[in-house]
């Protein structure tokens, strides 16, 4: 009789812990920011030199991945202001679970939430870098800028 009620209560403390998990998976899933299909990027037509600034994204986005966006926009932002407004940098964000987005991850053989780094010349991508120390930076702002001014620079030109 003990051993029915002990049995009884272990299988009740398991449901509820896993109804407990699956209602906080669904409450993080209804907190994300909007996808990357919200914020959408036209691309400028641009003659000569031209870098898309990309952060892939894929599942759900944890503090770090939110601090490697903010980081990677406020580099574009405020080190590159002048080529942001005419379209000589472009900053964009693409979830791969999107539909039609997943094709990115064999292109640019993603394994992981990155920032890539796409050299155009005259509208056709002449190189690309997958800035994956992006993770290594994380705690130090200014060297992550550095890190993406640094490849920037170099597909810009400047």
């Amino acid at each position: 009789m003990i051993a029915k009620q002990v049995l009884r209560s272990v299988l009740l403390v398991v449901v509820l812990g896993s109804v407990a998990i699956w209602a906080n998976k669904e409450f993080q899933k209804s907190q994300a920011e909007p996808t990357a299909a919200a914020e959408e990027t036209t691309m400028p037509a641009v003659q000569g030199d031209q870098v898309v600034m990309t952060y892939f994204i894929s599942g759900g986005r944890c503090q770090n991945c939110r601090k490697i966006e903010a980081l990677a926009r406020e580099t574009a932002e405020m080190d590159f202001k002048q080529a942001l407004e005419d379209g000589r940098l472009v900053f964009r964000i693409i979830d791969v679970d999107e539909a039609g987005q997943g094709h990115y991850v064999d292109d640019y053989q993603l394994t992981a939430k990155t920032v890539v780094l796409s050299h155009l010349v005259d509208g056709q991508e002449a190189e690309w870098a997958n800035m994956s120390k992006v993770w290594e930076y994380l705690g130090e702002p200014q060297a992550f800028h550095a890190y993406l001014a640094d490849q920037i620079e170099k597909y810009l030109g400047s």
